[in-house]
């Protein structure tokens, strides 16, 4: 992708008031932008004011999701590579490597969960039942699609997305807002394009999503049939095999028997032959 909302928004005064608000807990978003707006008010930045009102209040899950693309970034950059290496994979349908992949990533997933938990139970606002699999859910869909790993990874997610893996891509982020530069109208255009390529962006990464959630399925769908086929393959060759042995044992105990049978009436002819000499 040639650029993400998080690639093109310069640093500007609303960029820093929502990165301070974004890392507050859900209980002090409200209050403290509501201060921030009145304080760009009172300067006379209506504009300023007018973009601080309009960040909306993350989530528990959602601000669970920010404060680990902060503090453990290292360990989310290390998932998000896992997250390309499932997304080549998936387009080249390597159904072994997909496996393989699949079972890394729900461990990773897992672990990245599990500190989520512990951040927010540090900060005092310990994670419910729900909000943990908002947060799962939430990080696989970012392993499978790199426009919401971008967005968590800016840290200013609201609330999470509603599906896991592959499908659309639910508009659950806060992309940082532009400040307005009057005296540059160059500037702002240019801006304007630049999200609009931003948007045609996404739209492109929704449909390639899209696509590749159908060819995943399908190729799962094939590969869980043969392995079906082959283990009922498997099972009739040990019945056939138990069945093999089975009958040569009982043949063996029939030649046995067989020869036993000839022995003793080899015996009696003879003795017959014998008899039959005597008298």
């Amino acid at each position: 992708m040639a650029s993400t909302l998080v690639d093109i928004v310069d640093a500007t005064p609303i960029d820093r008031i929502a990165d301070e608000l974004y890392a507050l807990p859900p209980a002090e978003f409200v209050a403290a932008r509501d201060a921030a707006a009145k304080r760009a008010g009172d300067r006379g930045d209506k504009a300023l004011a007018k973009q601080v009102s309009a960040l909306r209040k993350p989530t528990l899950s959602a601000w669970a999701l920010n404060q680990l693309a902060r503090q453990h970034a290292a360990e989310y950059a290390q998932a998000l590579a896992l997250g390309d290496q499932l997304r080549t994979a998936q387009e080249q349908l390597k159904g072994s490597v997909l496996r393989e992949l699949s079972g890394r990533r729900r461990v990773v997933v897992s672990a990245l969960v599990r500190l989520a938990e512990d951040l927010a139970r540090d900060a005092g606002t310990p994670l419910g039942p729900d909000a943990v699999q908002q947060v799962r859910t939430t990080l696989t869909a970012a392993l499978a699609d790199a426009v919401l790993a971008a967005r968590i990874r800016a840290g200013r997610l609201v609330k999470p997305v509603e599906q896991s893996g592959f499908g659309p891509l639910s508009e659950t982020a806060v992309p940082a807002p532009a400040a307005r530069d009057d005296l540059a109208p160059r500037r702002e255009k240019k801006r304007e394009r630049e999200l609009s390529k931003a948007r045609d962006d996404i739209k492109a990464a929704k449909a390639a999503a899209r696509e590749a959630s159908a060819a995943l399925a399908e190729a799962e769908a094939v590969l869980t049939a043969r392995e079906e086929r082959t283990e009922e393959l498997r099972a009739e060759l040990r019945r056939a095999q138990q069945a093999e042995h089975e009958a040569a044992t009982k043949a063996e105990r029939a030649r046995r028997k067989a020869s036993t049978a000839q022995e003793k009436l080899a015996a009696a002819q003879a003795r017959m032959s014998s008899l039959r000499e005597e008298g």
